[in-house]
């Protein structure tokens, strides 16, 4: 009768370890269906393709203003870079030489450096002699709006504000075609 009573309880715990595995199976397909719905890709870098890029307003090192409204009627390379993260200083050459085949093309360049424990001095040495420069520290109005999510990010902005595409990897990401 002992073993009988043992193998119920041992059984019993498993259906319960069973059940909770499956539970948060189940919260964690939700949340990916819900980001799929919203227009981001899991694992995507932040704000999905065709997304409105919501209001915001920062100044560059060299304090020009930059909003929202300055990426109307062009496209927008912008870059995400983090001074805690170890891939971006690496990945700073590639998004440097990615700026000036872009800007050779009409594609006006951003890069946000975060601001994290380090200081940005090696990021900003690698990129502010090519592109405008913004930095902000976590947090700030830029990483917030393009929901960034993932260090380093690049961004392809349309002529219209919205996000023609998105890439963990600093090259143009696919996205709107050149104008004509």
């Amino acid at each position: 009768m002992a073993v009988l009573v043992a193998a119920v309880v041992l059984l019993g715990g498993l259906v319960l370890v069973n059940l909770l595995l499956t539970g948060a199976v189940i919260r964690r397909l939700r949340k990916t269906t819900e980001e799929s719905r919203a227009g981001r890709l899991p694992g995507s870098p932040g704000l999905g393709v065709g997304a409105e890029v919501p209001a915001f307003s920062v100044l560059t090192v060299t304090d020009t203003k930059v909003t929202r409204d300055d990426f109307a009627g062009e496209r927008t390379l912008v870059g995400f870079f983090s001074t805690d993260c170890p891939h971006c200083l690496p990945k700073a050459p590639a998004f440097v030489t990615t700026a000036r085949d872009a800007a050779a093309d009409g594609v006006r360049v951003l890069a946000v450096v975060v601001e994290g424990e380090r200081r940005p001095a090696e990021l900003l040495a690698a990129l502010a002699d090519e592109v405008s420069v913004v930095v902000e520290g976590e947090g700030g109005a830029m990483a917030d709006a393009f929901e960034v999510r993932a260090f380093p990010s690049f961004f392809l902005v349309g002529p219209d504000g919205t996000v023609a595409g998105s890439s963990l990897k600093p090259e143009l990401p696919a996205g709107a075609p050149a104008p004509a």
